[in-house]
């Protein structure tokens, strides 16, 4: 399949969100389509149909900085093309879209890469507002999934702070700059400004957080931080 025709927008290239469609079901298509016509500066860019497709199509251009992934392709996992995708742009967000609400499915998808997973048969508007979380450096999960991980890190509240099984955190000098604005409340194209780098870069450094403390949102990898002495 083709790039899907854009339309044209006067917004620079790093503030326009461009979305690859990886997913076989074409009522999928239809909803995501429908879902953005309440953001016309958004831009559909590309689809593929199979992981085989994506893996021949989906980096052929580097218009790309949103991947929205279904799991259950038809000649693969999904978790493949995540896993691959991570390594080939680790600039780009990477946000599940499927069926599978199953904490297997999950965990593994947030192993390979993705910093999102969305459950099919949300409103559009969830859709848009997972996007627009994600793209601002956030890590969009369902209600549902998200309390189902929460449970994993649950702790007895009589259990002392020295109890938690942590180990050991190395952040690089950019990630301790990237995570100390954090911190104080800035947002991605704040910090990008402070720190004369793009918001993209931004977005690469916290992910690398995320990944490193094992949490999904800027409220826990304060937290976590702040337990671990990193700030």
């Amino acid at each position: 399949m083709s790039a899907l025709p854009a339309p044209r927008e006067s917004a620079t290239k790093d503030d326009v969100t461009r979305i690859y469609l990886i997913e076989d079901d074409p009522a999928i298509l239809q909803f995501v389509q429908q879902a953005l016509l309440s953001r016309p500066a958004w831009r559909l860019v590309g689809l593929s149909a199979s992981l085989d497709h994506a893996r021949r199509h989906a980096l052929a251009d580097d218009e790309s900085n949103v991947f929205l992934v279904d799991l259950g392709l038809p000649d693969g996992r999904g978790e493949e093309l995540l896993h691959w995708l991570s390594q080939e742009r680790p600039d780009a967000e990477l946000l599940v879209f499927t069926v599978f609400g199953g904490e297997s499915r999950l965990v593994a998808a947030l192993q390979a890469g993705a910093t999102g997973y969305v459950l099919k048969g949300c409103r559009s508007e969830e859709l848009i507002a997972a996007i627009e979380q994600i793209r601002e450096g956030g890590a969009p999960i369902s209600p549902l999934l998200a309390r189902m991980l929460l449970k994993q890190f649950r702790v007895a509240p009589d259990a002392p702070a020295s109890s938690l099984p942590l180990h050991e955190v190395l952040l690089s000098e950019r990630e301790t700059e990237v995570l100390k604005l954090v911190a104080q409340g800035y947002v991605n194209k704040e910090i990008a400004q402070r720190l004369v780098i793009s918001p993209a870069t931004v977005g690469s450094h916290i992910k690398n957080l995320y990944r490193k403390l094992a949490v999904h949102s800027r409220v826990q990898v304060v937290r976590v931080a702040q337990e671990r002495g990193l700030l």
